[in-house]
């Protein structure tokens, strides 16, 4: 059954889009339902009996047996169902590691056909005294997401993501992402050469692409500049990579590219040209 779990997570968890915050709210009124960004793994939380395992949408499995150091950041679920199902973020550099922002299933009931702020109520009490519940505020305004967003990139997160109260789990485009920058997420096409790289052996230029609704790859131009903490060693032929641009330009190339981190969690199917909205 836990080889089956990556796949249930990739077929059904909720996307979150990053278009622009006005054009969202013509499908999604106010008031919108703000949460932290976490820069961490997508995970599902399933629950049966006494046994807890959660599992990435890339493959990746944890029990508490294999992987105790996760489990030792999950305290005991006083309040919690038979069975369950629980959407989201593991990060492992933060205290807690386990952060959770929604409810797929209780016991034998599919509550993804119930509200968010339905879904909410019943995560509220499986989760209480834990500490694992994502906190979220109430937007009435624009203005006020906005705020939260700013708030969010002072105390060092991404940004937000921001969620109609009233769409079902899964819902198209109920979710939306508010990031600090202007990034997407490309996948490496090639290795530029340089002159650079044929004195030391070490690429430092990339042509890198998306996908689009057809599944063609949309060639986006070469990045070649990045933050010190990113090595260029480990930036190869099919690796996806977050790149910060000052806008997209009308032959569809990136101005001013520059590699935020290389994304080891998301493949190159995932690169998608829905991300410029």
């Amino acid at each position: 059954m836990s080889d089956e779990l990556p796949n249930y997570v990739q077929d059904n968890y909720s996307k979150a889009v990053k278009i622009d915050l006005g054009t969202w709210l013509l499908a999604n009124p106010l008031p919108a339902l703000c949460e932290p960004k976490f820069d961490g793994i997508r995970v599902f939380l399933f629950k049966s009996g006494d046994k807890l395992v959660l599992s990435s949408k890339h493959g990746g499995v944890y029990t508490p047996k294999g992987s105790p150091t996760v489990f030792s950041r999950v305290p005991e679920f006083l309040h919690a169902p038979h069975k369950m199902i629980l959407d989201g973020e593991y990060v492992a550099r933060e205290s807690k590691g386990l952060f959770l922002f929604d409810v797929l299933q209780v016991d034998n009931r599919d509550l993804r056909a119930k509200t968010l702020t339905e879904r909410k109520k019943v995560l509220k009490e499986i989760l209480k005294g834990t500490g694992l519940e994502v906190p979220y505020t109430l937007a009435k305004t624009t203005d006020s997401i906005i705020a939260v967003r700013n708030e969010m990139v002072e105390k060092g997160r991404e940004g937000i993501v921001v969620k109609n109260p009233l769409s079902k789990y899964g819902q198209r485009n109920s979710w939306l992402k508010l990031k600090r920058f202007d990034t997407v997420d490309v996948f490496v096409m090639k290795t530029v050469e340089t002159q650079e790289m044929k004195r030391t052996g070490i690429a430092r230029s990339w042509s890198v692409g998306v996908y689009d609704d057809n599944g063609q790859v949309v060639e986006l131009g070469d990045v070649g500049s990045m933050v010190e903490r990113v090595d260029p060693r480990q930036v190869k032929k099919g690796s996806v990579i977050e790149v910060r641009f000052q806008e997209l330009t009308k032959d569809k190339k990136l101005r001013a590219p520059f590699i935020v981190r290389i994304r080891h969690d998301k493949t190159p199917d995932e690169c998608l040209y829905s991300q410029f909205g």
